[in-house]
């Protein structure tokens, strides 16, 4: 009896003052010491995965190459030709991967090009005004005429393959007359370049209106030199981005089959939504450091909550009919997902991913903050050293950011089938 008394005095102790004070904040921190413990090993390989896709892509937009651009043409490819001509695009790629990787673990494609006869590679030199060969442009060459070769023969997708095909001449040949032909007055190339591509890109996607604006507006991003802090920020902002989509589209999925995953997932997001954003920056930092990569895990948690909520409505919106329809025919659920309810809810999931790249815009000034760099950087400096003219030129490429990714993914969304079919209706 004494036992229990002491046991209910000091419970009622512990309650008194009311109300107690409760350790959240230590049981957080308790529980940040014990993952970083138990699985540190695991954050690190995370973190050294998204610090080399920040900086791989970074490197690409600032400064593109020829190799580069050509793998790029050769991956375009072998999407549009995979379906029609199996196991001919398979052979390709696989060994199209298999002599990069030995390029870059034994320099195989440079023990490939020695032992060939030289008058294959002297004519391109002499053309280009270059010193030797790049081994990975090769490659990717040779794998691009595989392409085209399997298309001519058979016959397939002549258009597509011929506009890809042009579009990487093009793009190479214009990189030679930057870099070669016109030293002195292009002054930044490399930028010009990339700005090219990147209207060229939106005249494709959203038509000649934004195409036009992203040369005017990319060219103003140039002109006040913020060109490759615009960049480091698109990356930033690109691969958080990717991994909020890959990861709320499936939580989406599940909680549009699923009542209980949806009242769970629910308060969660609602959460995530009313955190403040610094607070996100606490536990990213303990866990990765400084730099990008605690810049890009906030910015995920930050930005996936639309992306999770968009998804869900936009399945649970897809007329019960269609999907009955598909059911009577025998559809598996698999084939009902991705051939019915997910195309025809494209436009709301894109919705969702517009929000979320917009999100993750919002978070490029609170990213400077812990090392990320780019524009975030530029505008918190501007900010700490009270020049206006800095922050306010980080801000203007910002909102030029801004408008084109939103313009892109809006065109995206516009051409859905679901929003075809309405705009269809509505005519």
């Amino acid at each position: 009896m004494s036992v229990v008394l002491g046991w209910l005095s000091s419970v009622i102790d512990w309650f008194l003052p009311f109300p107690p004070r409760l350790p959240i904040g230590e049981g957080f921190e308790a529980l940040n010491e014990w993952l970083k413990t138990n699985f540190g090993a695991v954050f690190e390989g995370i973190g050294a995965v998204i610090d080399w896709s920040v900086t791989t892509l970074r490197e690409f937009l600032v400064e593109p190459q020829a190799a580069q651009l050509t793998a790029i043409a050769v991956a375009v490819l072998a999407v549009v030709l995979v379906r029609v001509h199996l196991i001919p695009v398979l052979v390709i790629a696989a060994t199209t991967v298999a002599l990069y990787i030995g390029q870059a673990a034994f320099e195989l494609g440079n023990t490939i090009i020695n032992h060939s006869p030289p008058q294959l590679f002297l004519w391109a030199m002499a053309l280009f005004g270059q010193d030797g060969v790049e081994a990975n442009l090769v490659i990717g060459i040779v794998a691009l005429a595989a392409l085209v070769g399997v298309a001519a023969v058979n016959r397939t997708r002549l258009a597509t393959v011929g506009v890809v095909a042009g579009g990487w001449l093009a793009t190479i040949l214009c990189g030679w007359l930057l870099f070669g032909a016109l030293p002195e007055v292009i002054g930044q190339p490399t930028a010009t370049l990339m700005m090219l591509l990147l209207s060229a890109l939106a005249w494709a996607v959203a038509g000649w209106k934004l195409g036009v604006f992203s040369l005017v507006a990319l060219t103003v991003v140039i002109s006040i030199e913020q060109w490759d802090n615009a960049m480091s920020t698109l990356s930033l902002v690109l691969v958080a981005s990717l991994i909020a989509v890959v990861v709320a589209i499936p939580i989406g999925v599940l909680a549009a089959y699923s009542t209980v995953v949806s009242r769970i997932v629910k308060p969660v997001l609602d959460l995530m939504q009313t955190m403040p954003a610094f607070v996100y920056l606490i536990p990213a930092i303990f866990f990765f450091s400084l730099g990008a990569v605690p810049g890009v895990v906030a910015t995920v948690i930050f930005a996936m909550p639309p992306g999770v909520r968009l998804t869900e409505l936009g399945i649970r919106q897809i007329d019960r009919e269609l999907v009955e329809a598909g059911e009577a025919f025998g559809a598996p659920t698999g084939k009902i997902l991705t051939g019915i309810q997910l195309p025809l809810a494209l436009s709301t999931i894109m919705a969702g991913v517009n929000q979320v790249i917009m999100l993750g815009l919002s978070m490029v000034v609170i990213a400077g903050m812990v090392g990320a760099g780019g524009l975030g950087n530029q505008v918190y400096q501007g900010i700490s050293r009270n020049d206006g003219a800095l922050g306010f030129e980080g801000g203007i490429a910002v909102v030029i950011l801004a408008i084109f990714l939103d313009r892109l993914t809006a065109a995206v969304t516009r051409r859905s089938p679901q929003a075809r079919a309405e705009h269809a209706a509505a005519a």
